[in-house]
Parts: structure tokens; sequence; C-alpha cells
């Protein structure tokens, strides 16, 4: 019996427990397995109802987490397969309070950190989840979509709409296995902190965002990515390499470096790339620029000490101080912007917003236009800049100066503020009106170097070096002028070599002192020639040149074109031949004139003795106005035709000036004009004199002693002591080296010699002859005998004899002509005799003055003949 019973005691309980689910169960409160439940009711319908005030779960129970959420969805799936109806007022677990209810395939779960609301069906193979409502109250979340669980693999999808605090938006998430990818975008929204949330990135690359980045309005277009579950950690580890989205923004301003404005642009597209962000703005600007093409980035978002800020900035227009600005904020200091013209320029910038160096890269093309640095402009026709953080290339940079066209070629190393270039020099013309500097078609390398607080700038195949200063200015030193002469003009292109200073205060007024050097020069005094000549020159800033040069003794003034020269004298040939071989020298292009004081100039052998003069030169052509006391002499060069005139000079002119002592105390008028390659043609006037003390003249009064039918001679008109001269003329040409006397004429009070010859003024040798008519005062007592005076002396009552020179200057010879002591003219001796009979018988008459023998004729100087300056 109690066998029976205890076999049909399950049974018994099943039947009551059935009876009693269907009635509907109620337990105050009890413990099982660590759960403790209070109130209790359990009720069978077609399926559980099951109702609960508290539900206590113990504590070593696993918290739920998104790994186990599978293995939640499945037992959600079994338990609701039992029950229609679950109500947990409270569920303890962990400290946290829940709330559970489930009714006609309604779901609703809350707890202090979320509350969901959804509809839960079974689909057969797979569970649907449809959620209205999922609150996160403490991320102001709200959530509503749908969940499909598959029940085979276990493959989650969950989709719908979030809004949390201002941003809303759409999400999709699947999850197969550990992996899980997700889907995510946003409407419009004024809050940049919230969409940053949906972004895997480190809090610095967070906070640059928040503090720099502003917008009108943000929307993250789409966002997707992949990740997987950490179990160790327990959580969802976004795989930031497989990040991919776009947000959109309007009204955008970026202020990418402090101290620096904002980047403002109408919208802007931030592509996200395998956790970088990159920046493709519209209409971008900065400060009125506008940057079209413009781009930035910032990369590797979630690794703070990689984190980096990529910008490129692309521009088209004038470069101004404000976009250097930029620049110079990351380290870059480029002083140089255009006062004119337009630049393509491309600056790319590598930003770490941690540790490391800041890297650039840029090109800038330039058009023609105007440069400014520091205020001063600097015109050019173009050209292209490269830089790096610490180098800047220069190519075909034209600089289109009025003084200056040349291309500038070279680098500059920004780290050392030094450089190389090459400057091809197409042409420079350097100061106004005659100008001091010109070249053309010549290449110079070049070294800058930056210094504080200025910079040094060196020319080393023209050893000069040029300094410039904010505080005195810039100066300019010039070792060897003679590597500069081929590019000087004016004075100082005379020199041969030297030194020189040039300095300036504000670049418009120049002061330049130095020693200029010759091995010949043209200027000379009683020690010998000036060698070296100190001077000193002030260029005003209208470009008038004002020089100064031993101690006054030179002067020079380009306004008055005026050369002074005092207690110095020129050898004025070698001036002329150098100015010959000056191309571009002054006295080209408008001349210039010199004016001296107790200075003397030579020409060869030859010398201008004055007290003062006045020389204009004005290309090919010259004259001189020179005096000594009273004494005149004036010198024309027109093209290659010479004219001198000197009227009634005296001894000292005349020496210096003919290069010969024989004619003295008596006055001469010398007129000559001609050309080198014609020849010059002359004349010579004397008025009284004495003609002595030459070679030629000792060696014939020796000659005249020695023969004793010339003993005549010895008369005080035609002595020792000289030839005194009443009046004479000599009439010359002289073609080369060659000197003919075509007509000489010398009249004395006792005798008159007339002649010609040749001199070669270059060997010495001379052929000469003279016919002598002298012995006027014997005349006149054996002249009063009619017939033998006529037939000795003639009718003038002179002596006619003729003497040949020949030899050298230095030793002449002296002949009787025709020879021997045979001196009287048998001719003319004969022709008085065969008319003394007609004399006889012709009526004594009153003297008649003696007629002097008349030279061969010589034609007049043509007016338009040339000449040369082989004179002087």
């Amino acid at each position: 019996m109690i066998r029976s019973v205890l076999l049909l005691l399950p049974f018994i309980l099943l039947f009551f427990l059935y009876w009693g689910l269907r009635e509907g169960l109620t337990l105050g409160s009890f413990r099982f397995a660590g759960y403790q439940v209070e109130k209790l009711y359990l009720k069978l319908d077609n399926r559980l109802i099951l109702k609960a005030r508290r539900l206590v779960i113990p504590r070593q129970k696993e918290a739920a987490k998104l790994g186990n959420l599978p293995r939640g969805l499945k037992r959600l799936h079994r338990v609701l397969a039992w029950f229609d109806e679950i109500e947990l007022e409270e569920i303890d677990f962990t400290n946290n309070l829940y709330r559970f209810i489930y009714r006609d395939h309604i779901l609703y779960l809350s707890s202090r950190e979320y509350e969901i609301a959804g509809m839960v069906y079974d689909r057969g193979r797979e569970m649907e989840v449809q959620i209205p409502l999922l609150r996160i109250p403490k991320y102001h979340l709200d959530l509503s979509g749908e969940l499909h669980y598959r029940y085979r693999d276990g493959r989650i999808v969950a989709s719908g709409f979030y809004h949390i605090e201002e941003l809303s938006g759409n999400f999709r998430v699947a999850k197969e296995g550990e992996r899980i990818r997700f889907r995510v975008d946003s409407m419009a929204t004024s809050s940049l902190r919230q969409l940053l949330r949906l972004i895997t990135m480190s809090s610095e690359a967070r906070e640059w965002l928040e503090k720099r980045v502003t917008a009108g309005e943000y929307r993250l277009a789409w966002l997707e990515g992949e990740g997987h579950y950490d179990r160790k950690r327990g959580e969802f580890v976004p795989e930031i390499e497989t990040l991919r989205g776009r947000i959109d923004l309007k009204k955008v301003k970026i202020r990418f470096e402090d101290g620096l404005a904002p980047l403002l642009a109408k919208g802007a597209r931030v592509l996200i790339r395998e956790g970088n962000l990159y920046f493709l703005f519209d209409d971008p600007s900065y400060r009125g620029h506008k940057l079209e093409g413009s781009t930035a980035a910032l990369l590797h978002l979630a690794d703070p000490a990689r984190l980096t800020l990529l910008l490129r900035l692309r521009y088209h227009g004038r470069i101004d101080w404000q976009l250097l600005k930029i620049l110079a904020a990351y380290g870059l200091e480029i002083r140089v912007g255009q006062r004119s013209g337009t630049a393509d320029g491309r600056v790319d910038l590598d930003v770490p917003l941690g540790m490391g160096k800041i890297r650039i890269q840029g090109r800038v093309r330039l058009s023609a236009g105007e440069l400014e640095y520091r205020k001063q402009r600097l015109k050019i026709g173009g050209g292209e800049l490269t830089f790096t953080s610490s180098l800047l290339q220069i190519r075909h940079l034209s600089i289109r100066e009025p003084w200056l066209h040349c291309r500038v070629d070279g680098r500059f190393d920004l780290q050392k503020q030094e450089g190389g270039f090459t400057v091809r020099v197409q042409d420079l013309k350097w100061g106004s009106g005659e100008g001091i500097l010109h070249l053309r078609d010549r290449k110079f390398p070049l070294i800058l170097k930056v210094e504080k607080p200025g910079w040094r700038m060196s020319l080393p195949s023209l050893e000069s070096e040029l300094y410039k200063s904010r505080k005195s200015g810039w100066r300019l030193e010039v070792a060897d002028l003679a590597l500069w002469r081929p590019y000087l003009r004016g004075m100082l292109r005379l020199p041969e070599g030297g030194k020189l200073r040039v300095e300036s205060e504000d670049g418009r007024r120049l002061q330049i002192t130095g020693a200029l050097r010759w091995k010949e020069s043209f200027l000379y005094g009683a020690e010998g020639a000036v060698t070296e000549l100190p001077f000193r020159v002030n260029i005003t800033e209208k470009g008038r040149i004002l020089m100064q040069a031993l101690g006054g003794k030179l002067s020079y003034d380009s306004v008055t074109r005026t050369l002074k020269i005092q207690g110095l004298n020129i050898d004025a040939k070698r001036l002329l031949d150098t100015l010959k071989g000056l191309p571009n020298s002054s006295h080209k292009e408008g001349g210039f004139i010199v004016l001296g004081e107790k200075s003397l100039i030579r020409y060869g052998s030859h010398v201008l003795l004055t007290d003062r003069y006045r020389l204009e030169i004005d290309g090919k052509n010259l004259r001189f106005e020179g005096a000594l006391g009273k004494d005149r002499v004036t010198l024309v060069k027109q093209g290659d035709v010479l004219q001198v005139d000197a009227p009634e000079i005296g001894d000292r002119m005349l020496h210096a000036l003919i290069h010969f002592n024989g004619l003295q105390e008596g006055r001469y008028s010398l007129h000559a004009k001609g050309s080198a390659e014609k020849g010059y043609k002359g004349e010579i006037r004397i008025h009284g004199g004495v003609l002595r003390d030459f070679k030629a003249f000792n060696d014939l009064m020796a000659f005249f002693n020695t023969v004793p039918a010339l003993m005549a001679f010895s008369s005080p008109g035609f002595s020792a002591k000289g030839f005194e001269l009443e009046e004479g003329k000599i009439l010359f040409t002289l073609k080369g080296n060659l000197l003919t006397i075509d007509s000489l004429l010398l009249r004395g009070k006792s005798s008159t010699v007339v002649g010609q010859g040749t001199v070669d003024l270059q060997s010495g040798r001379l052929a000469i002859e003279l016919g002598i008519q002298t012995a006027r005062e014997l005349g006149k007592v054996i002249g009063n005998i009619p017939l033998v005076g006529y037939i000795l002396f003639g009718k003038d009552k002179s002596l006619t004899a003729g003497v040949k020179i020949d030899g050298s200057l230095d030793h002449p010879k002296i002949h009787t002509n025709p020879v021997g002591e045979a001196l009287l003219y048998p001719l003319e001796l004969l022709k008085r005799t065969l008319t003394a009979p007609a004399r006889l018988a012709t009526p004594k008459q009153n003297p008649v003055p003696p007629t002097p023998i008349t030279p061969p004729a010589v034609k007049a100087p043509s007016k338009d003949q040339n000449t040369s300056s082989g004179m002087f």
C-alpha cells in the first residue's frame, strides 16, 4: 500500500501543481539556489504567467555583457516560448534595480541606466525584436528600431533611429561571431561635441577638434566600420583602419594655430578614412584671400603621440603679409611679399600636435609685378620659388628694375641663413644721367648670409661685398676695382685698379671713398705720374655726383659735367687714348668739361703751357682754351679735324707748343689745321725776335766762320748772338712723322733767309735748302759805284748765297750750294753783268727797298681737311 502510494505521489504532486497553476499559485517569500523571491504569482493558462514583486539574483551570476548577448537572446527565446506574461516589478542585480514586463509579445525592461520597450516575435528561424524605444538616461540616448536574431548561427542585426541630446540619426549594427559591423548617420546639428562621440578618437584629437573647428551646421552623412568583441575586456573594440565616413559642415571656421585668424569656408566635407579626417573646403578664404583648392587633414585620431595636422594650402592672387603670417606661425620666416602682381602658390604643412618637427614644403610661381621687403620694392618679370622647412630655392627669378634686368637662380639654407646664387645680368645701369655702372650679358656667383641685424652679400668673382643693416643702412666694399673696370662708367672707369667703399643710410644718397690706381696715369705732378689717387664721392638723391680727390686738387660735378684740376698736369694723349678705349664712358654721352689752374697739358713731347685752361670733351669733339698771362691758345677738334690757333703768343707758350726754343724774344702767331689721315697744314708768323741757340744754327755759324767768302755774314744782323728778325713766315705740312717746310721766310735787319725742306720726326733726318740774302750794309757803300755795285750786289745792294743742311737734328751737316767757296750764285751774277749797260743808262732814282727771294708757292690749307688727335 505504501509502495503504491509512493509510486503515485509524483503524479499526485504534478496533478496538484497543474491544478494549482491553472488556478494560480501565490507564494509569499522563499529562497531557492541563492535566488530570493517575494510575492511570487504563477499561473498556467495556455502558457505560463509569472509575476513577482521582487527578485534578487545572486552576485556570482555573470553581469550582462555584449559578448553574452547571443546567449541572452537564446535564453529569452526559450523563456518566452513558455510564458504568455511575465511581470517582475523589481529585479535586484549588482546593486542595480530592473523592471521586466512581457505581455502579448510586448517586452519592457528598465533600470537606472536604460529603458527598453519593444515587440518580440518568433519568426521561425529567427527572433525579431521591434524596439520603438530604448532610452539610456545617463547618455541622454534614445533608440528605436528592430533587432533580428537568427537562431541557427547566432547572427544579430539591429537597425533603427537614435537621438542623443541635440543629435539624431540612423544606425545599423550587425554581429556575426566575434565580428561586428556598423553604419551610422545623423541629422543636421549645431553641436560638434555630440557628433564626435560617434567617431573613435583620442581625447587629444577630440579636444583639438572641439576647440578649433566651428560651423553653423554639422551633419554626419554616414559612418561605417568594423570591430570585434574583446572577451577579456568585455567590450567592443572598433578597428580604426576600417572606419569610413563623411561629415558635412556649413559656414565653417577653423583656427589652425593660436595667433592666426580662422580659415573661413561656405562649407566643408570631412572624409573619415582609416582613422584620419580629411577636410575638403567649399570656397575657403583667409583674411579675404581666396584659397580655392586648399585642404586639411587630421591624422592618427586614435594615437595621441602621432596626432598630426596636415595643411595643403593653394592660392592664386597677391601674396601679402597676412598670408606670410601663416608660414611665420609655423616657424618659416619669409618677409618678402607682393606689392603688385599675382602668384600661384601651394604650401604643404605637416604639423605634429604631439611631439616632432614641423615639415613645410611649398612652391610659388610669381607673375610680373613688384616685390616688397621691409618697405624696399623690387620689380620682377616672374619666377618660381620652392621651399621646405630648411631650404629656399629660387628658379628663373627675373628682375626688371629700370636700372637692372637680370635672372637669379640659387638656394638658401633657412637654418644656417646663408645661400649661394647665380646672377645672370642682361643689363645693369646704376645711377641717373651718365651713371656709374653699366654691364650686359654677364654671369656672377653670389653668396648671401643673413646676420643680425642685417645681411651680407658677397660677389667672389668681383672681390666685393655688400652689407645691409637696419641701423646703419648699407655698405659696398670693393677690394679690387680692376675687376669692376669693364662695367664702370664716367670718371670711375678711368683708373686701372684700386679699392672703394660705398655707403648709404637710406639707399638714395651715396658716399664713396677709396683710392684709384694706374700703372701709367694721365695725371702727373712735379714728382712724376700720379699712380694712386685717394678720393671721396657723394651721390645725391637725384643722382648728382660730387667728387673730391688729392686734398681738393681734383673735383668733379656730374650736373655741370665739370672736372676741376689744380696743381696737377694732364697727359692729353694718354687721356684721349684712355677715353677711346672706354666704349661706355661719359665723354660719348653728353661730354664733360675740364677746368685747370696751374696745370699743364702735354701731348707727347708737346706741352700746352698755361696758367689756366678750359677743355670741353664731347664725343669725338673737343675744344681747348688756354691762357698764359696775356697769351691765348685755342684747339678745336671736330671729328677727325684738328685746328690750332695761337695769336701773338710769347716764347714760353710757343717753345712748349712746338717743342722748339730757337725762336726767342718775339711774338708769334700759329695756325694749323688738318687730320692724321690727310695731314696738317699750318702757318707760323713771327713778329720780331731772335733766332738762336739751337744745333743747326750754331753749326751754321761755325761753318760761316770757317769759310772766308762768308765772313760777311758775321754782321750784327746775323752773328753768334743770333739772327735778329723783323718778321717771318713759315708754311708747313705735317703728315705722319714727316714735317715738310713748304716755305720759310725770315726777314732780319741785314739778311733775309728763304728755304724749304723736310724733317723726319721719327728718325730725325733732315734735308733743308736755304737761300740767304745778306751784306746789305756793305752793299750800301760799294753799291754806290754804279757798275761795280750793280754787278756785285744787284739793284738791292745785297749778296745772295745758298746753303744745304742734311744729316740729323742732333748732327746736322752744312754744305755750300753748289760746293766749296764759290758761294756766289753764278747765274745771278751773269744776269747782273749782262744788264749792267742798261743800268748805266738809267737815271739814278730813289733807293728801292730790298726785294726778298720769293720761296716756291705753297697752296693754302683747305678748310675741310681732317685732323686727329695726333698734334695735341
